[in-house]
């Protein structure tokens, strides 16, 4: 008989009926090792059933998540290596399928039904990434997070009549070393959000992001002023149009486009659905001045950026008070997530982490282009 250790994550998941399931918890509480355990045993009791695991990137999934199925994959004896499609993604576990793959491939994302779900992670997946995946689970889904950001949809799962959510820490991992425990407890007296993080297993305060008040609005005020549209250009990052407002010092945006893996035919193509104003000038990332000819090509008002440094833009922005259209969900959720980076000691320094941004580069450069103000010793043009 094969004996394998578990942990308070796995009888739970046992012993729940709840059709989602979420862990969030500290560093090494030992969630998504033995979320993959239970998925393991429950499959070897069943037949013909797929398993998606997902997480935001496949580089970060194959680091984690898959080094942890194949040991356990071993542990339990049922580990064929030629049962293990690196290329397509999926290993054969019986007649069942485990397969995988990551959030910014929207083709799976959108793609066939499953029957069981894991999400890794699950703050480095958005709404609408979360929805496709949800509507396309037939059964139960599991979810594990470190509470890093303070303001995330997966939080309101908790309110769901069919969700088991659940807070677990390293203190209830009996097989984390002592000296591991130690060095988390000592967390306490280096950061305080990290140990609530990290030790506790609880949300974050948000003193590392960097836009820290930012409000809703539901009617544009009539007297704002339309200061033109900012885009950013990606693939698989997302290509952003955004449309700014002015009203003395209230900035109010609204997202006009937001989508991935596009070429610039298909972005042109959506650009007429929206009904972006030709005659308005689109203040565009300079970086690629192809794709800003192929918009004047089709008679788009598109302006490459001047641009300045982050900070610089960074600065302007925080001069404004910053409203955002409530049905604007990217755009929120860029402004919940973008931080400053730390650096080895954990210190915060002043240069953002390029990510969670790609919205807020598009209102950056709509407003560095258009308003004039002075920020320290420089002067947006």
């Amino acid at each position: 008989m094969i004996k394998i250790q578990t942990t308070r994550v796995f009888e739970d998941l046992i012993e729940r009926p709840e059709r989602i399931c979420v862990f969030q918890g500290s560093s090494r509480a030992s969630k998504t090792y033995n979320i993959l355990i239970y998925w393991v045993y429950r499959l070897l009791n069943e037949s013909g059933k797929t398993l998606s695991i997902v997480r935001k990137t496949l580089p970060a999934l194959k680091s984690s998540v898959l080094k942890d199925l194949k040991e356990i994959l071993i542990d339990f004896d049922v580990y064929d290596p030629e049962k293990w499609k690196t290329v397509d993604g999926y290993y054969e576990l019986g007649d069942n399928r485990i397969e995988w793959f990551s959030v910014d491939d929207e083709t799976k994302v959108r793609g066939r039904k499953r029957d069981y779900l894991f999400v890794n992670e699950a703050t480095e997946v958005n709404e609408e990434e979360w929805t496709q995946l949800l509507l396309r689970t037939t059964d139960r889904i599991v979810c594990d997070l470190n509470p890093s950001l303070w303001n995330h949809w997966v939080y309101d799962l908790e309110k769901r009549d069919d969700c088991f959510y659940t807070i677990v820490t390293f203190e209830e991992n009996p097989f984390l070393p002592e000296v591991q425990k130690k060095e988390i407890r000592n967390l306490k007296n280096k950061d305080e959000n990290l140990w609530r993080i990290f030790g506790l297993g609880q949300k974050g305060n948000p003193i590392s992001l960097i836009f820290t008040n930012i409000k809703t609005y539901d009617t544009l005020p009539i007297d704002a002023k339309f200061l033109g549209y900012g885009m950013d250009f990606g693939f698989h990052n997302p290509t952003t149009v955004i449309s700014v407002y002015k009203l003395n010092d209230q900035i109010f945006v609204k997202e006009e486009l937001y989508v991935k893996q596009m070429t610039m035919s298909d972005i042109v193509f959506r650009m007429n659905e929206v009904k972006i104003d030709r005659s308005q000038i689109i203040w565009c990332d300079s970086a690629l001045p192809q794709n800003i000819q192929d918009l004047k090509n089709h008679k788009f008002t598109a302006r490459p950026v001047s641009k300045q440094s982050i900070l610089h833009g960074i600065n302007l922005m925080k001069q404004h008070e910053i409203f955002v259209h409530r049905d604007s969900k990217n755009i929120i959720q860029e402004f919940l997530s973008y931080s400053w980076k730390k650096d080895r000691e954990d210190n915060l320094v002043d240069i953002p982490e390029d990510d969670n941004n790609h919205a807020i580069d598009a209102i950056r450069y709509c407003m560095e282009m258009t308003i004039n103000k002075k920020v320290g010793n420089y002067k947006i043009l």
